[in-house]
């Protein structure tokens, strides 16, 4: 295992000097691409592996969506994924990670940290969803492997926080935008498509006050995709476990709120993965992204 961090271009400066990560993940909005420039050179200096965490608004205001049927989203948004694989390879990037997303549409302002699903009751055709989903991960793959790039999918919640830089309040009115559930990430781990397990996400997509089950539902799954997961997001969640996240860390401060998994549930969760390579990225708030980081380490070291 590898503990790295998290870092994009407004918090790089002051959070990078500070540590010596072992993997580096990036968020990465592409419509920024030039403001990464000088973070890129950076990580490659210093010879820290790297990965692009990918982001985008889809006609600048849908959420990147290969999942959903809106006509043509899933296109542009598989090409600016394809642009981002560009990229990681010019850079010597080894991932990139991005989310299948979810089966309704979406609004998404990467501005104001917004969220809302339109027509949340509409009708769905699942099965012909996920086949649009596989017909473009195909594809991702195909070119990823050309470029020498990973290209991870990472698990999703059930809904969203309609606010995602104040999670309290988006938490208390949720997005429902029914994101791809675990059991696809099933059916994807037997095609050997690479996975980002994000420990918050995973939980989220079961709704349930009873904490041993979150935890043994977060534990099952985990087992059950390891032979495919390259990249884990280290998060845990607080109450309410309505189907959405709330990117909690793992200090003491948030072990105390009650969060899953707990500190020994997390252990054991990581102790699956003591003789793989995979990287490790906490996503707390930023003000608490070192403090996390240097406290991920400690436990680590004891697996």
């Amino acid at each position: 295992m590898r503990v790295g961090i998290k870092a994009g271009p407004a918090n790089w400066q002051k959070i990078l000097p500070q540590v010596e990560p072992e993997c580096c993940e990036i968020w990465f909005r592409i419509d920024w691409k030039k403001r990464y420039i000088p973070l890129f050179k950076y990580l490659n200096k210093r010879k820290i592996p790297f990965g692009l965490h990918f982001w985008a608004m889809i006609d600048n205001k849908y959420f990147p969506d290969m999942l959903c049927l809106k006509k043509g989203l899933g296109e542009k948004t598989f090409q600016l994924i394809k642009e981002t694989i560009d990229i990681a390879s010019i850079w010597q990037a080894e991932y990139v990670n991005f989310h299948p997303e979810s089966y309704h549409l979406n609004l998404l302002d990467l501005d104001k940290h917004q969220i809302k699903t339109l027509n949340p009751d509409e009708p769905i055709d699942k099965e012909k969803s996920f086949q649009q989903l596989l017909f473009y991960l195909k594809k991702i793959k195909k070119y990823s492997e050309k470029k020498g790039v990973t290209p991870f999918l990472e698990t999703v919640p059930k809904y969203m926080p309609s606010d995602f830089k104040n999670l309290d309040k988006g938490r208390r009115k949720v997005a429902k935008s029914e994101g791809l559930e675990t059991e696809k990430f099933f059916e994807l781990a037997e095609l050997n498509y690479p996975v980002c397990l994000d420990l918050g996400h995973t939980i989220g997509q079961l709704i349930s006050n009873d904490k041993e089950q979150l935890f043994s539902y977060l534990y099952t799954t985990t087992k059950k995709l390891k032979p495919v997961i390259g990249l884990i997001h280290v998060t845990t969640n607080k109450a309410p476990f309505n189907g959405t996240d709330s990117h909690n860390g793992v200090l003491e401060k948030d072990f105390n709120q009650g969060v899953v998994p707990d500190k020994k549930q997390l252990i054991k969760l990581l102790s699956l993965f003591k003789d793989k390579d995979v990287c490790l990225i906490p996503e707390p708030r930023i003000e608490d992204m070192v403090e996390n980081h240097r406290v991920l380490k400690e436990i680590v070291k004891k697996i």
